[in-house]
């Protein structure tokens, strides 16, 4: 590969459009207080009219297709058994399910004497097929071990069996509990202490939960998180009403009034830089917390990188040679922030300026076939001479992209030799031994001006299937330099990947040696984590005949091709669901994203949560 990027860039762009400012007021706060204050931000919203409902509902409940997005009969991830056409399929009148739709008071209105505002408040008001509301009526929601009946959803009525009562309830199907969860929490909040003279039912008591129901929506919002759809629909009932749902845009507010607030997690500590080189570093830490969502790691003051519980280590690249950095760790949970740990280093370099003159990650090499080569090969940083060398993958999969370069074992004399190059920095490449002994080593030699290869050092393998980074710094000011790594007639073959040689300034190079510009740029995944999808977004600078997506498991195992297509110049996104090839979901875990096209590779992880 030619590049790589490992950091993940969060973009400034949050999921909600939450206008700046909206909830300072409710900062801090918990409890009673906390909902008082959400309250009095969301209150005295614009009060719109229920016929007005049918307009609105084209751009709050629309599906990607452009049909009604009812949730008692959408089946996401599936195929509804009907869909309704905005205006033509409105009620009137029905006699079974796929008739119409028409307008379902999620929260019955004979549970606040059908009066405004609450009666044509949208949050709650959402088009329904009309047969299956009727259906439902103005029974509580609840859970339904043995249904009376079952619309073609797998929405269910029968008795409750959700402990604290035992009446008749309606049940949605499980991908929408949280949707009706959170506009339950909305009503109960947006008209607090404004419900003297609701009725209530089994379920609420005036505008507040019954402490079973209060239970089981607080089940299903942790059971089924926010949406993308909930998301959507929350800014355009913004621009309708003028006000906001807060479990929508800060879903850690439910736990915050009603549940156990969390304790803020204990800070990182021993925070330190390893494996430093002029352009990467590792940073470790020692995690003190036992409640964290995750972590958070800053350059300087800037956020650049979310990490998961119990995460203990980063890996830094694309440093700049010779620069002090200082980087920054903190955890979090629903409570907040931690304090955070911070250590400050500088990366390795030489001379005044350490520059690049390539990056070698064996892509563009034809190959070898099943057999080692001898002889002169031409890679995209130039020509390089090998002896018995393939480029075929020997067990594990490559460092990064799709190919290594395998260095033959029992063989005198098998080597790889770069490009020359004008004056040398540094060398650095990632490298483990297969099927050898400890005693085993390789050797550097290096070649001034065509002289003959003269030996360096000599280095002991790391014996096994873990990718080790090698680097040393030669500072060799003669105007035409090799490098030779020989892996002479050891019992295990060498392998290596992501090859970097680095000189002085003034940059230049031999004229065997090429420098491939950067063509593409992979945006920061949002949101990240995600459920149930990610926007992967990219930039393509030039056309170019392929460009791939490929997503790989933490085991390096090949799961998804989500994109493999020519492409002209431009800027692209699409969206990745979390499956396999096969449409197969895929668990929980951290997953790597790599765009590449012939000549570079880029990478970033993403974390999917079910």
């Amino acid at each position: 590969m030619k590049q790589i990027l490992i950091l993940t860039l969060l973009s400034a762009i949050l999921w909600a459009q939450i206008p700046n400012g909206y909830y300072n007021n409710a900062s801090g706060l918990t409890g009673t207080p906390l909902q008082q204050a959400l309250h009095d931000i969301i209150d005295d919203h614009t009060v719109v009219s229920y016929t007005s409902l049918w307009t609105h509902y084209q751009t709050t409940d629309v599906k990607p297709n452009g049909k009604v997005w009812d949730m008692y009969s959408d089946i996401p991830d599936g195929t509804p058994p009907y869909e309704f056409t905005f205006v033509s399929d409105q009620c009137g009148n029905y006699g079974a399910e796929g008739d119409c739709y028409n307008r379902e008071h999620s929260w019955p209105k004979s549970w606040f004497n059908d009066v405004a505002p609450m009666n044509t408040d949208i949050f709650h008001v959402v088009p329904s097929d009309g047969y299956v509301n009727g259906q439902r009526g103005n029974y509580p929601y609840g859970e339904v071990a043995s249904p009376t009946w079952t619309s073609q959803n797998g929405s269910k009525k029968g008795p409750n069996t959700y402990p604290g009562y035992s009446g008749t309830v309606f049940e949605p199907i499980d991908a929408y509990k949280g949707d009706f969860a959170r506009i339950y929490f909305y009503m109960s909040t947006r008209y607090l202490n404004e419900d003297g003279n609701w009725p209530g039912s089994d379920m609420v008591n005036g505008a507040q939960l019954e402490q079973w129901a209060l239970d089981m929506m607080m089940e299903w919002h942790m059971e089924d998180p926010v949406s993308p759809k909930e998301i959507n629909r929350n800014d355009a009932n913004y621009g309708i009403q003028n006000n906001r749902n807060p479990f929508v845009d800060h879903p850690n507010y439910v736990d915050l009034i009603w549940g156990d607030p969390p304790v803020l997690p204990l800070a990182p500590s021993n925070l330190y830089a390893h494996d430093i080189t002029h352009n990467s570093a590792e940073l470790s830490w020692t995690d003190n917390a036992d409640n964290e969502d995750g972590y958070y790691l800053y350059q300087s003051d800037r956020l650049v990188q979310t990490l998961p519980s119990g995460a203990t280590w980063a890996q830094l690249e694309n440093l700049s040679p010779l620069e002090t950095y200082t980087y920054s760790v903190s955890c979090y949970n629903a409570a907040g922030e931690s304090a955070l740990a911070s250590h400050t280093f500088t990366t390795l370099g030489g001379g005044d300026t350490t520059v690049t003159h390539f990056m070698e990650g064996f892509e563009t090499w034809t190959g070898s076939g099943s057999s080692y080569f001898e002889g002169d090969i031409e890679l995209s940083s130039g020509t390089w001479n090998v002896y018995q060398a393939g480029n075929y993958i020997l067990g594990d999969p490559p460092y990064n992209g799709d190919y290594t370069i395998a260095i033959n074992d029992d063989t005198p004399g098998a080597q790889i030799t770069t490009p020359a190059v004008n004056t040398l920095g540094t060398i650095s490449f990632y490298y483990y031994q297969r099927n050898g002994d400890a005693s085993d080593e390789f050797q550097l030699q290096k070649s001034d001006n065509g002289a003959a290869f003269e030996l360096v050092s000599t280095h002991t393998y790391n014996v096994g299937s873990t990718y080790t980074l090698f680097s040393t710094v030669l500072n060799d000011t003669s105007s035409s330099v090799k490098v030779r790594i020989v892996n002479d007639n050891q019992t295990g073959h060498l392998i290596i990947d992501d090859f970097t040689v680095t000189q002085y300034d003034p940059v230049s190079v031999d004229e065997t040696a090429k420098l491939t510009p950067t063509n593409l740029t992979l945006s920061p995944a949002y949101p990240n984590p995600f459920n149930p999808e990610v926007t992967l977004s990219f930039q393509v600078n030039e056309a170019t005949e392929s460009i791939q997506i490929q997503i790989f498991n933490i085991q390096g195992q090949l799961v998804d091709t989500p994109v493999q297509n020519a492409y002209s110049a431009g800027a692209y996104s699409m969206t990745w669901q979390g499956n396999t090839q096969l449409g197969e979901p895929l668990p929980s875990g951290i997953y790597l994203v790599k765009l590449s096209n012939s000549q570079e590779s880029l990478f970033q992880r993403v974390t999917l949560l079910r």
